[in-house]
């Protein structure tokens, strides 16, 4: 409830004084209730990390002095007692929901440090994609059972770690053309997550999952589909054409599976959204230039029709986010897009005026820009987020 409608509503009678003093109150009080609330789910995180540390550095500290068995049943056993504590103060007893999130987090990720750490115990190459595997398939159960979008997203960062190992020999190895391979599988990922994650809507009690998966695909798109609207991303790219595009029968099967994702979103629309057909539509016209670019990578001449796509896609997906957050009262969607367009501006004056940065006046006008545009933008920020907490108020105000 805005203080800004309270006041409306005291000078047009609607309301007593004594009624709009209580509502202010009610407001300062869950103003700070929210904001303790946010305060204490920082903590929760730190403590939790905190307490990993501990455990993980006590257990590395008497590493060599324990028995293989007992080293085991330690590492274990910590990780099951932290989830199941979390699973009794989050959700069993429900006292303290975000601790409870935080500490099956932590135990998700502890259950990653002691797959490594055993197979150490047993001289296991610690770096080989299969203990990361085995990683995923136990932090995946995690995600539907608690519904969790933190461990939702650490699950999407094993799965790319998994990937990481199979495409590349080690970490450290980064060659131009498996970067760009992985640039492309990054995206393909994000599309792949968006589609899938919509699919999670047709059972209402997977309804956070889906929404972390999709939106941790938006972010995944915005950010590569960020790298490719500059000239830069495309140098080079003709002489890694051989091994972007040595399985067009592999990446045909996996961009024709997100198509048949993408079609059964908008034929069947589980998550009831009024811009299903926007949405789908947006992200079919993604995954099709990505694809194209994959196929015709040999060829540079197209190089920059493909720049100019990317470009067009990507203020059309700004604009899409900031359409949909603002139909539906989002804003988280709608902080995704105005920061999107942000950089976008930002990096795009760096972009086009390059030859000039050498030049004082230039640098005093974009500063000026910049901080007028901050300003302009925050403050069109906070009408929009005013007038959702305005029709929320009207809506509970009817009810």
């Amino acid at each position: 409830m805005d203080d800004n409608q309270i006041k409306k509503w005291l000078s047009e009678g609607k309301i007593s004084e004594e009624q709009a003093t209580m509502m202010i109150k009610e407001n300062l009080i869950a103003a700070k209730e929210k904001s303790s609330n946010k305060f204490l789910g920082v903590i929760s995180v730190l403590g939790s990390i905190f307490l990993g540390i501990g455990i993980i550095w006590i257990v590395a500290s008497n590493w060599d002095g324990m028995p293989d068995l007992v080293k085991i049943i330690v590492l274990l056993g910590s990780t099951g007692g932290l989830i199941y504590l979390g699973y009794k103060i989050g959700f069993n007893k429900r006292n303290f929901p975000t601790t409870g999130h935080s500490l099956i987090l932590l135990g998700a990720i502890l259950f990653g440090a002691s797959i490594f750490l055993i197979a150490q115990i047993y001289n296991v190459r610690a770096n080989t994609s299969y203990l990361i595997f085995i990683w995923l398939l136990g932090v995946l159960p995690l995600v539907y059972i608690f519904q969790s979008p933190l461990v939702t997203f650490l699950s999407c960062i094993v799965f790319c770690l998994w990937f990481n190992s199979i495409v590349f020999d080690d970490f450290i190895n980064f060659s131009g053309q498996r970067v760009a391979f992985i640039t492309f599988f990054y995206q393909t990922f994000g599309l792949l997550l968006f589609s899938i994650g919509s699919l999670h809507y047709f059972l209402e009690k997977y309804a956070k999952v889906a929404r972390a998966y999709r939106l941790i695909g938006i972010y995944l798109v915005i950010c590569i589909l960020f790298a490719f609207t500059f000239r830069f991303s495309f140098e080079g790219l003709e002489k890694i054409s051989s091994e972007l595009t040595a399985n067009p029968m592999m990446i045909s099967v996996i961009y024709g599976f997100i198509v048949v994702m993408l079609g059964i979103n908008l034929k069947f629309n589980p998550s009831k959204s009024d811009s299903n057909l926007l949405e789908n539509t947006i992200a079919l016209a993604i995954l099709t230039v990505i694809f194209a670019l994959n196929m015709a990578i040999q060829f540079e001449q197209y190089y920059r029709v493909f720049w100019l796509l990317f470009n067009f896609l990507f203020v059309g997906l700004i604009i899409v986010l900031f359409r949909i957050g603002y139909n539906r009262r989002d804003m988280k969607l709608v902080n995704i897009a105005s920061v999107s367009t942000f950089f976008f501006l930002i990096f795009k004056f760096f972009d086009i005026f390059s030859n000039l940065l050498d030049n004082g006046i230039i640098w005093l006008v974009f500063g000026i820009a910049l901080l007028v545009g901050s300003i302009l933008f925050e403050k069109k920020r906070r009408k929009i987020r005013e007038s959702f907490h305005k029709e929320n108020t009207i809506i509970q105000t009817d009810d």
